[in-house]
């Protein structure tokens, strides 16, 4: 990444996003990162999906309507069949991709990287599903 290219993110994260300090217990957070490497998921995405959580939580009814568009359970049941139409989609796309790849490059990175996907799309469609 060149240096404007940088420059011009940083600038662009500090206009969308902040920063938040807290001091904890060691032994907590060593825990708490090893889950998160160990899940392959970023702390930044697991504590901003506690954040929302704790958030919609604490919300007065009166509130939630102003700020939760899916609050019936129809609307929701029906956001989660599209968000499964979706990622079925793309399951179907990416095994064909992974179909198309070359004999010489079945053990490319290429490869393993659409079974990567294949596999954890497959996992997210079989989540989603069971929600319902």
């Amino acid at each position: 990444m060149s240096i404007a290219e940088t420059t011009a993110k940083q600038r662009w994260n500090k206009i969308h996003y902040a920063e938040i300090k807290a001091s904890l217990k060691k032994d907590l957070v060593e825990q708490f990162k090893a889950k998160c490497k160990e899940n392959d998921v970023s702390i930044a995405s697991v504590l901003a999906m506690l954040m929302s959580e704790y958030c919609a939580k604490t919300i007065r009814p009166s509130e939630r309507k102003k700020t939760l568009p899916y609050d019936t359970r129809r609307k929701r049941r029906k956001m989660i069949s599209i968000i499964s139409d979706q990622l079925d989609n793309i399951l179907q796309n990416e095994t064909i991709y992974r179909e198309n790849i070359p004999m010489n490059l079945q053990d490319s990175i290429r490869a393993e990287s659409a079974d990567y996907s294949i596999g954890k799309l497959s996992e997210a469609l079989d989540a989603i599903r069971e929600a319902y």
